[in-house]
């Protein structure tokens, strides 16, 4: 069989014979028009002419904080510098002015040497506990290394640089080349028309031009194709199995003020959740409700509980701490914007679902991400209680192919009774904490002028897909989600 070739597919195949194997660089710079020499190639390999082979090699680039780390020392490292020259204690941590570290660096830094055991507090004082030069030589030569792409020599120092965040950031590089296989015969076809163009059909010359044949009847080769993600997927069984259940949908924004996030539902404005390290603040501050009673009575809630019968928490409201902007910590933010906005008669009897985005200061591992999912609800009515909540969470658990669910009693500022609860999984043997609900306490309730029990609840929908689909959250979801798994899932059947 005589294979007729255009002009630089003859060029293309005689090179790759030429040279048995040869990369896909080295092709395109054999002839000025890359977009030919690729199209050349793809007839080869249709023609099973040539092989293509692809290698993946993984390569590190430096993030926002090992450019800064390289440029001027990791910010644990300055703190620890400014102890060495400083006495200082516990209690300055939060006033201290350090040179190239912001007021909440100083915190996490803080939190970081206390972590590696760099320090210790000895009678209120930080005190060194042994040199750290070492340890940080060896992570900002890493460093150098992985901004030069040079070998990467201390694996130790690799891993710790990848739990911290935003230091460093891996990609992978694909290397193509092309195999001869199979000696041909061919000939030259010469000045044929490849493409049918407007100028073309606009000439009607096109009875007496010569276009090149293409072989129709031979399928091409399968092409990796788009797929719902599977964790778009669980959102998609949860909005259905709520919806079903009569609820309604609720929506609010990424970027809340303390006021929504943490104020409205009586969180001390000195609870541990609103460190830095917990938090993703932002420099900027927001409004708060131009309801001045609505921020008077959550003022004198937390001062002195107000009329609900509780002390509160004696201490002076901070108006410009619950002004603060951060990225919400949850969605219970929302849950408390609606409950503001409910109307007469849906503060007697309502309910009401989210699914949307959080962010919260976490280590990545097998079960936590710095950004995820979270479904939250509530029900506001009459003679709700635990027993009530917690039939709920096991039957809403059950659609889902979860039916060893445990439950213990735990503590949230806002919820009183609060329990919360895991299910079992399978492939790990292990149980895994699922959802965190509890009875809204009068305090979180009386400045929106509700008095019914209302019933509510949060859980992580990165955690329930682990369960669906027996993976840790990085397989499904980031940076490292396992992308052959992603192409080829396959989703469990539900009682959905």
């Amino acid at each position: 069989m005589v294979l007729n070739f255009t002009a630089i597919e003859a060029k293309v195949y005689e090179e790759i014979k030429k040279q048995k194997e040869i990369d896909l660089d080295y092709l395109l710079a054999i002839d000025e028009s890359k977009d030919k020499i690729r199209r050349a190639v793809e007839t080869l390999k249709s023609q099973g002419t040539i092989e293509e082979v692809i290698e993946k090699e993984p390569f590190y680039e430096l993030d926002c904080n090992g450019i800064d780390a390289l440029e001027n020392g990791f910010i644990d490292e300055r703190f620890y510098n400014y102890l060495k020259e400083h006495e200082v204690s516990i209690s300055q941590i939060n006033s201290l002015e350090i040179s190239k570290l912001k007021k909440e660096e100083v915190v996490l830094a803080f939190g970081i040497l206390k972590k590696e055991q760099l320090i210790e507090i000895i009678d209120g004082k930080i005190v060194l506990r042994k040199d750290s030069s070492e340890k940080y030589d060896e992570l900002k030569k890493t460093l150098q290394q992985i901004k030069n792409q040079e070998k990467i020599i201390s694996l130790n120092a690799l891993e710790e640089l990848q739990k911290r965040k935003e230091f460093i950031v891996k990609k992978e590089k694909q290397k193509k080349s092309y195999k001869f296989l199979n000696l041909i015969n061919y000939e030259i076809l010469e000045d044929q028309i490849l493409y049918l163009t407007p100028d073309i059909l606009k000439s009607k010359e096109i009875s007496n031009l010569d276009f090149k044949e293409f072989e129709v009847t031979k399928l091409p080769v399968p092409k990796d194709i788009g797929r719902i993600h599977p964790l778009r997927l669980v959102f998609r069984q949860i909005r259905e199995v709520y919806l079903e259940m009569g609820f309604k949908e609720m929506k609010g924004p990424y970027v809340e003020t303390c006021f929504w996030n943490m104020d409205a539902m009586f969180i001390s404005q000195n609870h541990p959740a609103r460190d830095v390290q917990d938090t993703f603040y932002l420099e900027k501050k927001g409004d708060l409700p131009k309801d001045q009673e609505l921020i008077s009575k959550v003022s004198e809630i937390h001062n002195n509980g107000w009329n609900t019968g509780s002390t509160g928490y004696k201490y002076v409201w901070d108006l410009e701490m619950a002004k603060k902007l951060v990225l919400r910590t949850h969605t219970t933010a929302t849950t408390y914007r609606t409950l503001y906005n409910l109307s007469k008669e849906e503060k007697e009897n309502s309910k009401y679902f989210c699914i949307d985005k959080v962010f919260r200061n976490e280590t990545i591992d097998f079960s936590h991400l710095p950004e995820f999912h979270q479904a939250e609800g509530f029900i506001i009515g009459d003679d709700l209680s635990l027993g009530d909540l917690m039939a709920f969470i096991k039957e809403f658990f059950k659609k889902f192919g979860i039916t060893k669910v445990r439950f213990k009693p735990t503590y949230n500022p806002y919820t009183e009774p609060s329990v919360e609860a895991s299910g079992y999984h399978e492939k790990t043997k292990t149980w895994l904490e699922l959802i965190n609900a509890g009875i809204f306490r009068p305090e979180s309730l009386a400045p929106f002028g509700i008095n019914k029990t209302v019933i509510a609840w949060g859980f992580g929908i990165e955690r329930l897909a682990m369960f669906i689909y027996q993976k840790p959250i990085k397989d499904i979801h980031g940076d490292e989600a396992n992308l052959d798994w992603l192409r080829d899932y396959v989703v469990p059947k539900t009682e959905i």
